[in-house]
């Protein structure tokens, strides 16, 4: 009999349902495990699920029953791939489950961003709305921008980042793409000098690779335009954080949206959550793919996947 462990139920709203996989199973559960949790909870397990808990060399080594690790996710950068390639174990993902709702979720921060949505409704809730002249219906204590026929470069070329393309042309936004390694498509592409200097915001869209890491720091973040906004929906290494704050602070950089920090869980002491007084700053805890609907067809998909493993037909592999 398969023992499956399921690592990080949390990361799944309490509403979804889990597909009973189709073979004699047990199946165990938790909250949340992190890396010293992990070689005691995943004991004699043949098949882990993960949505974003860790399992590195160190701890997989201890684990010689296991057999396959299921990424309820696209992503698989928590994952030790190199240690599963070299001992057997097969991993599989869910690629592209839901590329809406991510793209829906970095277009609502992009507009919220420009249109300042969040920055008045805290002015609203403040007492210092009511002050001296306070009887106007105008307010024009942060600058708002319109988005459609500004321009916007999207970073990355896959389902995720086209579909926010789509999105972003439909309320007549001039769509441009970069990809670091292509330089042909049928897609528009520019330049990574032509994104820094002539897009109105950017939008991030691809994995974090080698490539990809701190592909903005501070000397990419002040060739921007003045007023050019950045939004991170992708991975939180491909920014890099300390040089987003000071940019932010400094006013070289016009505003930041980003729902993916570079170590998760979040943390106490991430530096982000120290610009959240900025009314020009916007973060989201990782939350732009979890629409109920996404989250119902990811574990639909990544019960399906370990399925398939057991009937000899392995799917997604990564």
């Amino acid at each position: 009999m398969e023992k499956i462990v399921f690592l990080d139920k949390s990361a799944v709203a309490p509403g979804i349902r889990l597909p009973e996989p189709s073979f004699a199973h047990q199946w165990v559960e938790y909250d949340y495990t992190d890396s010293p949790q992990l070689v005691e909870r995943a004991e004699e397990a043949t098949i882990a699920v993960t949505c974003g808990a860790p399992l590195r060399a160190p701890e997989l080594a201890q684990l010689p029953d296991l057999r396959m690790i299921s990424v309820a996710m696209t992503g698989t950068d928590h994952v030790d791939l190199e240690y599963c390639r070299e001992h057997g174990i097969t991993v599989s993902h869910v690629p592209a489950y839901s590329p809406g709702t991510v793209a829906e979720h970095a277009l609502g921060l992009l507009l919220a961003l420009r249109r300042k949505i969040l920055a008045y409704h805290r002015l609203l809730d403040s007492s210092e709305w009511y002050g001296e002249g306070w009887q106007t219906n105008v307010f024009l204590d942060h600058e708002i921008w319109d988005v459609h026929s500004s321009r916007i470069g999207i970073v990355g070329m896959g389902k995720i980042g086209q579909a926010m393309g789509k999105m972003a042309a439909g309320i007549g936004m001039d769509v441009v793409y970069y990809h670091p390694t292509r330089t042909d498509s049928d897609l528009p592409l520019v330049t990574f000098d032509e994104l820094l200097e002539t897009c109105d915001a950017i939008s991030l869209h691809c994995p974090l690779t080698d490539s990809t890491r701190d592909m903005f720091t501070l000397a990419e973040l002040r060739r921007m335009k003045k007023n050019a906004v950045i939004i991170n929906t992708a991975r939180g290494g491909v920014i890099n954080e300390q040089d987003l704050a000071q940019a932010l602070r400094s006013g070289d950089l016009a505003g930041a949206a980003i729902d993916i920090v570079e170590h998760e869980p979040l943390r106490p002491d991430e530096p982000l959550l120290e610009l959240m007084d900025l009314p020009n700053f916007i973060m989201t805890p990782h939350v732009g793919w979890s629409s109920r609907q996404s989250m119902q067809g990811l574990m639909d998909r990544a019960i399906q996947n370990i399925n398939q493993f057991i009937n000899g037909t392995p799917t997604n592999l990564v």
